[in-house]
C-alpha cells in the first residue's frame, strides 16, 4: 500500500544511515508533532492490517471537525504518536531504572499497546460511546480495543504468545 500523504504522513521504508537499530523493515514516518519518527517493523505488521487502517477515517476530535475543520488529525496519526512516545517512555526508564529490568519484549509490548489502545473507537469518537450508552447499549472504545486487537492478530496470523497477548490486553485496558 502507498501511504504517500496520507493524513500528513509521507510513509517511506529508507533507514536513517547512522542508526544501526533500523531494522530494514521499519518504517519511517514524517508526523506532523514528532517529525520522522521511526516505527519498528513489529508495528508495521498491525499497521498493514484491515483492522487498524481504518483508524485513518476516524476523527481525533469527533465532531469537533465540524465546527474547527483545521483540527483535522485522525486516530490513525494519534495511534503512531502514542506509539512513539511510548518507546521514548520505556527507553528512558530501561536507562535511568535499570532496577526495572526492562527489556525489549516490554518495549515491543509497550510500544504495540499505544498503537493499539484506540482501535475501539467508533464513529465521531466519544460522542458514538454517549450515544450508544443513550439508546441503551453499551459501547466501551477500551473494551472493544482489547476484542479488535485478538481479532486483528487471529485474522491477519501474527505470532504472539499467550502471555504476550494478555500483557498487551493488559495494557489496553
Amino acid at each position: 500500500m502507498d501511504r504517500s500523504g496520507v493524513s500528513g504522513f509521507q510513509y517511506s521504508t529508507y533507514s536513517y544511515k547512522n542508526s544501526a537499530k533500523t531494522d530494514k523493515k521499519d518504517k519511517i514516518f514524517n508526523d506532523p508533532v514528532h517529525g520522522h519518527i521511526s516505527i519498528p517493523s513489529y508495528c508495521v505488521e498491525f499497521i498493514d492490517t484491515p483492522q487498524f487502517a481504518r483508524l485513518r477515517d476516524l476523527k481525533q476530535l469527533g465532531t469537533s471537525y465540524f465546527v474547527f475543520p483545521g483540527a483535522s488529525h485522525n486516530r490513525f496519526e494519534h495511534s503512531l504518536g502514542v506509539s512513539h512516545l511510548a518507546g521514548k517512555l520505556v527507553k528512558k526508564f530501561m536507562y535511568t531504572q535499570p532496577e526495572l529490568e526492562l527489556d525489549s519484549r516490554d518495549m515491543k509490548i509497550v510500544r504495540l499497546a499505544g498503537l493499539c489502545h484506540d482501535l475501539g473507537h467508533g464513529p465521531f469518537s466519544h460522542a458514538f460511546e454517549d450515544w450508544m450508552r443513550s439508546t441503551g447499549g453499551s459501547w466501551h472504545h477500551e473494551e472493544m480495543s482489547q476484542k479488535l486487537v485478538k481479532y486483528l492478530i487471529d485474522d491477519n496470523h501474527l505470532d504472539y504468545s499467550h502471555e504476550d497477548i494478555s500483557f498487551l490486553l493488559s495494557l489496553i485496558s
